[in-house]
């Protein structure tokens, strides 16, 4: 054997030497990561956990992932000793009063801080040497589930582009139905709903607020395999870019109502609506503020003291909640006047009136709901094309507008944001559904797809060559793509080790993370 051939003998038998990154670019590169945090949100009684199991059943066969579940609950449990048994309304019940104690007693973001912790562990046991730790791995880890925007905030801002947020929604029809299959009597299931959604202390559970965050959102009617997993695999080609994927109408047209919504300069909330005929063609936009003489609302270019929107009136006030507070004084000293009360109970009567449902009241306000201007826009400018259309809106809309969206012939109501306010369904039950397979009603459904937020992140491809080559169309290998967004694995160790440190000074979870 000559000394040539016995040299390349042995160098292949060495082992594949890495080549060091040189220049700042190299190593942005060379630590960019693959990973993937995925966090799932939704109301008590939504499938979270049919979503989850088919989330990491596509992530391992079609892209070659290795999925990690975190759930939340484990860590309630753990943290106070309670034991997995028979899911009844006292366990779902004590897992939520002991997750608002833990946020009460360490702050909102405490389960956050714990799920931080658990990744660094599982990143830290995989990899023997620092060099190992920015080194590029195909893995998922799948948050179930998020209750408190400061979980969700926590999250977004330490893990960045590779946080990825789904909102899971079903009818409440079909959360209770779910709810029921597993053995809760109806009793328990309506108080289930009451606790989940209508915590209002601060550390309490926050879905109706944290839901709206999410980059993409599934509606489930029910647990169809096929539905949900094609829903999934479109939103994960988007996430790696392995398929030229457009928007549906749907999408646009909530990205669209979206967008109106900035418009706004309502002290209340920013809405945005948008209708779309029988075809999905968009015919108007719309979004709440001040009517003006002539027609239309007053707007940024209605210069030299003509804008009278409520920002520049009186210093800037909210003329509704003006009116609902004189409304209160007046039934305060009308019971005085009448003796129902002493005088000295006056400001306990009208603190009391204050949280009542008169705090409910919209009559009062000086704007244009979003839904109303948008159908005025469609009237004025499609005409009949807007019998037979859908409107979307960022918002579930108020009984004044889903009477007059009856009234207009639309068919569909698609919205991201609840409005407890709303007696929509309560006062028009006669014509108005939340279930999608009702007919002869119009159907006010949770919105399902791409977030506005992400519309552009998600289907905007700026580098042509990802999407052609000599001429043709790129085919990217799901088992090999990585996520279009990502970060570098630098930084993130540096941020979880500051949530780690703040779950060792107090030293109350050592169950937990030791």
């Amino acid at each position: 054997m000559s000394e040539a051939k016995q040299l390349k003998i042995e160098d292949d038998r060495e082992p594949k030497k890495i080549k060091e990154p040189t220049g700042i670019n190299e190593y942005l590169d060379y630590t960019i990561t693959d990973e993937l945090i995925i966090g799932l949100c939704g109301p008590i009684g939504s499938d979270i956990n049919f979503v989850s199991e088919s989330l990491k059943e596509i992530l391992e066969d079609t892209f070659g992932y290795d999925c990690i579940e975190i759930k939340l609950s484990d860590f309630i449990r753990m943290q106070f000793e309670i034991p997995k048994k028979e899911k009844k309304f006292s366990y779902y019940e004590e897992l939520i009063n002991k997750g608002n104690e833990l946020r009460n007693q360490f702050g909102n973001d405490i389960l956050s801080k714990l799920i931080v912790h658990e990744i660094t562990k599982d990143r830290q046991s995989k990899s023997k040497t620092d060099k190992e730790l920015v080194k590029k791995k195909r893995i998922c880890y799948i948050i179930n589930s998020i209750k408190h925007i400061s979980e969700y905030r926590l999250l977004k801002r330490v893990y960045q582009n590779i946080f990825y947020f789904i909102g899971v929604f079903s009818p409440l029809e079909v959360r209770k139905e779910n709810l029921s299959v597993k053995g809760i009597e109806n009793p328990d299931i309506e108080r289930l709903v009451k606790i989940d959604s209508e915590q209002v202390e601060d550390h309490g559970q926050k879905v109706s607020k944290t839901f709206p965050n999410a980059d993409y959102f599934l509606r489930i009617e029910d647990s169809n395999d096929k539905i949900v997993n094609d829903k999934i695999q479109r939103f994960l080609d988007l996430v790696f870019g392995t398929k030229i994927t457009t928007p549906t109408y749907q999408e646009t047209a909530m990205y669209m109502a979206s967008s109106a919504s900035a418009n706004s300069a309502c002290l209340s909330r920013q809405v945005g609506a948008s209708i779309t005929n029988k075809l999905g063609d968009i015919i108007s936009v719309g979004w709440n503020d001040v009517p003006k003489y002539g027609g239309n609302l007053y707007t940024e270019n209605d210069l030299n003291g003509d804008d009278h929107r409520c920002i520049n009136k009186s210093g800037g006030k909210c003329f509704n909640d003006e009116e609902k507070n004189e409304l209160i004084n007046l039934i305060t000293e009308k019971l005085v006047e009448e003796e129902v009360i002493n005088k000295e109970k006056s400001n306990d009567v009208f603190n009391i009136l204050k949280d009542s449902r008169i705090r409910d009241l919209i009559e009062f306000s000086r704007a244009v709901h979003a839904e109303m201007h948008a159908m005025i826009n469609a009237t004025q400018k499609s005409g009949s094309e807007i019998l037979g259309g859908k409107l979307f809106c960022t918002t579930y809309p108020c009984h004044n507008c889903a009477r007059h969206i009856v009234a207009a012939g639309i068919k569909e109501v698609y919205y991201i944001e609840p409005y407890k306010k709303s007696l929509a369904l309560k006062l028009h039950s006669d014509s108005i559904t939340e279930r999608f397979n009702t007919e002869n009603r119009v159907k006010v459904l949770m919105y399902d797809g791409v977030s506005p937020k992400r519309y552009i992140d998600l289907f905007k491809i700026n580098d042509a060559e990802k999407r052609k080559k000599d001429g043709k169309k790129l085919i990217v290998k799901r088992k090999k793509a990585s996520p279009r967004k990502s970060v570098s694995l630098e930084a993130i160790p540096f941020l979880e080790k500051k949530a780690t440190e703040e779950l060792n000074k107090n030293g109350k979870f050592d169950k937990i993370i030791n």
